[in-house]
């Protein structure tokens, strides 16, 4: 059945690259809510009700899609487009085998080398609200879930024509913004999203704000200077009290010392085996020093899949001992500290003012600004 009169595009859409770091040959889309009306190369094929099933593969003609009945044939491009107040669909890629993602409003398919590119096209509110649910869980307080959506779209905003070469504007992994797809588990936070709806973080001139969060800052965030060597006066540390009692507060390591001589000897080290720069913490350093030799404490996180970059090292017998505060790179919103700040009666406008200094909370207009 063909749908005459195809809905417009909202004007605060956003595209995000699903299963973006993997390579998709095939796929099994279907229906979960509303109803869909499926277009191939801007052609309406048919429509689609709650439970329908289809199946995307990538072929050297282009891309087929079938049902359980029939084959509708290959095109450059596949659109599943919802077409009711509330759509929601499901996407799994088959090959490779991965988990499903569900998700609101829209599913356009094309190609990009030999594989499948998966877009999510959705409200961008909607897209937030997946977002806080990915990033900070279902269970958090309403005014952290405040917080952390004007952080989130802040990004979004700021970032997005990020991958526009690609076909889209943010993808669903870590290094844009983690998105699983609909939040599900919680209905306040969509309302948190809707509550701070349009507003953003920006400086005294107007310009968004890189708003950078991690999971726990081990009581004292980093400056964008020490973690990205980025001069950013509203990313300065920022002594937090308010995470110490959090799971990932502190953390240790330990290292055989045969294998951390192995390593310094491998960075062009190879006296002394412990930093002379060494002080206690609380104190976030950019660099060890070994005599006339520098290490990046970044990189030696990265070398050893350490929690944190905010560290000391001792020697214990004929082991090596990391011994660290918090969990990720440390800058702007630590989010254990800032649920905590909730739950203890602050609202979202003091978190945010606590982690980011000499910001503005402003409004941007999404006709003008998502496009």
């Amino acid at each position: 059945m063909l749908v005459s009169g195809l809905p417009a595009i909202r004007a605060a859409d956003i595209r995000i690259g699903f299963f973006y770091d993997q390579e998709i040959y095939s796929a099994v889309f279907s229906v979960v809510q509303g109803e869909y009306i499926l277009l191939g190369d801007g052609d309406q094929i048919r429509s689609l009700r709650s439970g329908s099933i289809f199946l995307i593969d990538y072929t050297s003609d282009g891309i087929t899609v079938k049902d359980t009945a029939q084959s509708y044939g290959a095109f450059d491009q596949l659109e599943f487009r919802g077409i009711s107040s509330e759509n929601v669909f499901s996407i799994k890629p088959v090959y490779p085998s991965l988990e499903a993602k569900e998700s609101d409003d829209d599913l356009l398919v094309s190609t990009s080398g030999q594989k499948l590119t998966i877009i999510n096209r959705l409200d961008l509110e909607k897209y937030i609200a997946g977002t806080l649910e990915t990033e900070g869980g279902p269970d958090a307080p309403v005014e952290y879930y405040k917080a952390q959506a004007v952080l989130i779209r802040t990004y979004a905003v700021k970032n997005f024509h990020r991958h526009a070469f690609e076909g889209f504007n943010l993808c669903d992994r870590q290094h844009c913004q983690a998105f699983n797809g609909k939040s599900r588990w919680n209905e306040e936070i969509y309302k948190a999203g809707l509550a701070t709806e349009n507003e953003v973080l920006a400086d005294h001139d107007g310009q968004l704000a890189n708003t950078a969060y991690h999971a726990n800052c081990g009581g004292l965030t980093a400056s964008a200077a020490t973690a990205w060597n980025e001069d950013l006066s509203y990313l300065t540390p920022v002594n937090d009290p308010f995470c110490s009692e959090s799971a990932h507060n502190q953390w240790s390591k330990i290292i055989s010392m045969n294998e951390w001589r192995q390593y310094l000897f491998n960075k062009g080290i190879t006296f002394p085996l412990l930093p002379d720069n060494m002080t206690p913490l609380p104190s976030r350093l950019k660099y060890f020093t070994f005599g006339e030799r520098r290490l990046l404490i970044s990189e030696l996180r990265q070398d050893f899949q350490l929690k944190s970059s905010y560290l000391t090292i001792s020697q214990q017998g004929n082991n090596i001992v990391l011994n660290g505060r918090g969990y990720g790179h440390g800058v702007g919103l630590c989010q254990e500290g800032a649920m905590e700040m909730a739950r203890v009666g602050f609202v979202y406008v003091d978190i945010l003012m606590f982690y980011f200094r000499d910001l503005v909370i402003s409004q941007y207009h999404s006709e003008a600004t998502v496009k």
